[in-house]
C-alpha cells in the first residue's frame, strides 16, 4: 500500500507540482534541479531536488526509492548537471549510499 501511494505522489509531482517549482529551485539555497538524460528516449529532463553540500560532494535524498527514473537516468550515465543557485555545474561518480537510514545519491563536483 505505501509503494503504490509513494508511487501516485512522485506521478503527481513530475507532472503538476516539479513543473511548478522548477524556476525557483534552481535558485533558493538548498534546492536544486539536476538536469540528466533519459536511459530511452534520450530527452533532457530537469528534475528538482533537496541537496546538502559537503565539501566538494553533494548528497540528494532519493526521496520516491532507487527505482525513480531520474536516480536510474544519472547513474547509467555516470555524470549529470546541477543548477544550483543561478550556475550549473557538472557532478560525476554518482552512486547510492544510506545515510542515516535514508537512501542517498552522492556525487562529487567534476574538475
Amino acid at each position: 500500500m505505501r509503494t503504490r501511494v509513494m508511487r501516485t505522489l512522485a506521478r503527481y509531482n513530475r507532472y503538476v507540482t516539479n513543473p511548478a517549482v522548477r524556476f525557483a529551485t534552481a535558485r533558493v539555497p538548498g534546492y536544486a534541479n539536476v538536469i540528466h538524460t533519459g536511459r530511452r528516449s534520450g530527452r533532457r529532463f530537469r528534475t528538482p531536488v533537496g541537496t546538502t553540500w559537503h565539501g566538494d560532494e553533494l548528497h540528494v535524498a532519493v526521496n520516491y526509492g532507487d527505482h525513480s527514473d531520474w536516480v536510474r537516468n544519472v547513474l547509467k550515465s555516470g555524470a549529470f548537471e546541477l543548477e544550483h543557485r543561478g550556475t550549473r555545474m557538472r557532478m560525476t561518480e554518482p552512486y547510492l549510499t544510506a545515510i542515516d537510514g535514508r537512501t542517498t545519491l552522492v556525487a562529487t563536483v567534476a574538475r
